[in-house]
């Protein structure tokens, strides 16, 4: 296969010798300790950027905007690793954990080759925690208990690389040859921009937040968990050379997908991102503008689309003279506060 990129690691010194000492704590009734266990780590970009950017940007007025949010995403919706995370669990019992190893990927695609004891085990990968800056790998101890989980505060920054898990079950068999696994890693975060036209209304400040994402992923059953007060995150002004348009971007985890507690990582169906509006928005973008006399308007664009994770949505719309936001997306509703005095503008 043209794609591939097979990197076969063998540890020969390290890992047979670091788990030969430890088959006895693992499992002391064991016999056979340092079976070869063969697996393939492969990442699978579910992603609809391009056609994203290619349905709502026109491609020669935009097309340094374009240019610039391909830029900006291109290090996210990408399958490629830097580095992964790799736990082997006890499938009965407590799910604790009996291997661990940190790797330096760099590949969409690698090999190793293990020595473990013979037996069945919850196999987890992560890839792209290191350098995400919002996010860490915790409670990886036992396998009911891992999960990504992004910082706690009030308002966050966007993720900086793409996120990729995966779970699998690993059953050794007797026959050493039978022992090569393939597991697939697939995305765990997305993408939301949005790209307003100014117009001719008089502006001294343009500010954005979004909010209503999942702030943690767990392992165990790739589900997103959402916290009981919302956070916001605040984007990336992407700024393009010869354009008029204001675009702003983030990088979160998914919203809800119709489901009051959880959404799952994987949608089971022949385009993930297609799907019924629901009755009420599930996740928002509040814009902030100034208007030149001082006025503050604030915009809650609610948008009734899940954002599910390995996409990219794009919300376009036009600053009126009021200073509220319009848009022609039949999905997206907005609420308007005028004169908003509310605090101060979030994001400015």
């Amino acid at each position: 296969m043209n794609r591939q990129l097979d990197i076969f690691r063998t540890w020969w010194v390290a890992a047979v010798a670091a788990l030969f000492c430890s088959c006895s704590m693992i499992d002391e009734d064991l016999s056979d300790c340092g079976e070869e266990l063969r697996i393939s780590y492969d990442l699978h970009l579910v992603t609809n950027m391009s056609i994203e950017l290619q349905a709502q940007l026109d491609k020669r007025s935009d097309a340094h905007l374009i240019a610039a949010l391909r830029s900006y995403l291109s290090p996210i919706f990408m399958d490629f690793a830097h580095d992964i995370d790799l736990s082997f669990y006890e499938v009965k019992g407590d799910s604790a954990r009996l291997f661990h190893e940190q790797e330096e990927m760099n590949a969409h695609q690698m090999g190793f080759t293990l020595y473990l004891p013979r037996r069945n085990y919850m196999n987890t990968a992560v890839a792209n925690v290191q350098g995400n800056g919002v996010t860490v790998l915790d409670g990886d101890d036992y396998c009911h208990t891992a999960r990504l989980r992004q910082s706690s505060t009030d308002t966050i920054t966007n993720q900086k690389t793409g996120l990729f898990t995966a779970r699998e079950m690993i059953r050794m068999a007797d026959d050493a040859e039978s022992n090569s696994f393939q597991v697939r890693l697939y995305m765990a975060n997305c993408a939301a921009a949005l790209v307003l036209d100014p117009r001719e209304v008089g502006i001294d400040n343009l500010s954005m937040v979004a909010t209503g994402f999942a702030s943690r992923f767990c392992l165990a059953d790739s589900a997103y968990v959402f916290p009981d007060v919302p956070f916001m995150v605040k984007p990336q002004l992407i700024e393009a050379e010869d354009t008029k348009e204001i675009c702003f971007c983030t990088v979160n985890f998914p919203s809800r997908d119709f489901s009051p507690e959880r959404s799952r990582t994987i949608v089971e169906t022949e385009e993930p991102f297609v799907s019924a509006d629901a009755a009420e928005a599930l996740w928002q973008m509040r814009v902030y503008v100034t208007l030149a006399d001082g006025k503050v308007t604030e915009t809650v664009l609610g948008i009734h689309q899940p954002l599910r994770a390995g996409q990219l949505k794009i919300v376009k719309g036009w600053v009126a003279v009021d200073g509220s936001i319009r848009t022609a997306d039949s999905e997206v509703s907005t609420s308007v506060t005028l004169d908003w005095k509310e605090g101060l503008v979030v994001g400015g």
